[in-house]
């Protein structure tokens, strides 16, 4: 596990095969068949308590070595985004899917999406997003 300071809080990212806290458990066996570039995170912030989240690197940039003793690198949160889990209903075909959907809002993150490449419509019914408000960095098998 990694602990990133913030400057409203701090950001513990897990690497993968490393034990999480019991608020991370379903996040982290929804992403167990994802690539190693979705990891499970705890945002704390100074204003909230503390939230599971899901650390997304871009598709073109691995993520860092996640081990509690690796070297510090000031780049390694460079581009990343953070994603919770939702389950998403299509308006268009009321088509279900889990999603790891983007979190925009937060402070620092939210400005990377550009970074990352999207789904924006349904997979089943092929409307975009504007129809169907379908919008993720990747989907994941219904529970």
């Amino acid at each position: 596990m990694r602990r990133f300071a913030l400057p409203w809080g701090e950001l513990e990212v897990f690497a993968a095969a490393e034990p999480v806290p019991a608020a991370l458990r379903p996040t982290t066996e929804a992403l167990a068949h994802l690539e190693d570039r979705f990891r499970p995170a705890l945002l704390r912030s100074h204003l909230r308590p503390e939230a599971p989240y899901v650390a997304v690197w871009p598709p073109n940039r691995p993520a860092p070595d996640l081990t509690e003793g690796a070297a510090p690198d000031p780049h390694a949160l460079e581009e990343v985004v953070l994603a919770e889990i939702h389950t998403l209903t299509c308006h268009a075909c009321a088509a279900r899917f889990r999603a790891v959907r983007p979190d925009t809002g937060l402070p620092v993150f939210g400005r990377h999406i550009g970074a990352h490449r999207l789904i924006n419509g349904c997979p089943r019914c092929g409307n975009d997003f504007a129809a169907s408000r379908i919008q993720a960095l990747t989907l994941l098998p219904l529970a």
